[in-house]
């Protein structure tokens, strides 16, 4: 039985390139230099691909157990077994692999450099009017004026709306939003977003992103209620930041999870749910919009006013 080297395979297969080979397309408004985000039209798969030291690497966003390298990627979407994937990684780096019609930019590998984003951080200023929130996704001006997130809301000089993530030591990531652009800003690590925390709210609501936070207390513009946002899937880190914050609401009575309507926030929500049974005693809830492949930022762009 021949032998594979699986470990240069690792490195030298472009898993974008073997991706969009295999149907995946590149969203360039919320890809990186660091990270490359892609959907699979026919399935719906959303990846996000990257680089660990040398090695190409992979995630799902809709399924924590798919992850890993092209090997992974590979035996996690085929029947294909370990030596017929040897075959196909080897007959791709020998020039039989199909390379996409689009060029895919260069990927480096993710950088922390807490240092870069709060240098960056200090050349930002609040909005309390920015255009892409207000005329875009609709966000009313009196909520970014609001007590619970003046201040919490920035734009760079760029003027792309920036939302700040935290984790206990300060600010560490940089989350940027505009009509062309959904991404952090290189050197971030994501925490949580968070809007102005009151120790005495006995509610407090995550949304799947920070705009979807701010569209549901636009919505319903609830009492005694603060606000923060995940976006996106849960990192382990993200937990250790959300158990910090309700050490700091002693009051705090009840979690509500204001997720999409979609397989992504029932996901969401149910990582969260799982990890904090039997740390948080109070009441844990699911807020998702009625109409199925919804957020809740589309829930108030329907809205007449």
């Amino acid at each position: 039985m021949q032998k594979y080297d699986f470990t240069a395979f690792k490195q030298s297969v472009n898993l974008s390139q073997y991706a969009a080979g295999q149907g995946y397309e590149l969203d360039r408004k919320k890809s990186t230099r660091s990270s490359l985000v892609m959907r699979q039209a026919a399935t719906g798969d959303k990846i996000i691909v990257s680089k660990k030291g040398a090695n190409w690497v992979y995630f799902s966003v809709s399924n924590d157990a798919d992850n890993g390298t092209i090997v992974d990627f590979i035996a996690n979407r085929t029947a294909k077994t370990l030596p017929e994937i040897g075959k196909e990684l080897a007959a791709w780096t020998g020039g039989a692999g199909v390379l996409p019609v689009y060029a895919l930019p260069d990927v480096q590998e993710q950088v922390y450099d807490r240092t870069r984003i709060t240098k960056a951080f200090r050349w930002m200023k609040p909005t309390t009017a920015h255009p892409y929130l207000i005329n875009e996704r609709k966000i009313p001006a009196d909520v970014l004026n609001h007590p619970r997130f003046a201040g919490r809301v920035f734009q760079d000089c760029y003027g792309n709306a920036v939302f700040p993530h935290e984790d206990g030591q300060g600010v560490c990531g940089l989350e940027l939003k505009n009509a062309d652009k959904g991404v952090f800003m290189r050197g971030s690590e994501k925490a949580l977003w968070l809007g102005n925390i009151d120790p005495a709210d006995t509610v407090l609501t995550l949304g799947e992103a920070a705009i979807d936070a701010l569209s549901h207390f636009a919505l319903f513009r609830p009492q005694g209620a603060s606000y923060g946002a995940v976006s996106g899937g849960m990192k382990d880190k993200q937990f250790d930041f959300l158990m910090a914050i309700i050490g700091k609401m002693p009051k705090l009575e009840k979690i509500i999870l204001a997720v999409d309507n979609d397989e992504g926030g029932e996901k969401i929500a149910s990582r969260i749910e799982t990890y904090l049974a039997g740390k948080f005693t109070g009441e844990i809830v699911r807020h998702v919009p009625e109409w199925e492949g919804m957020d809740w930022n589309e829930v108030l762009k329907m809205m007449p006013y």
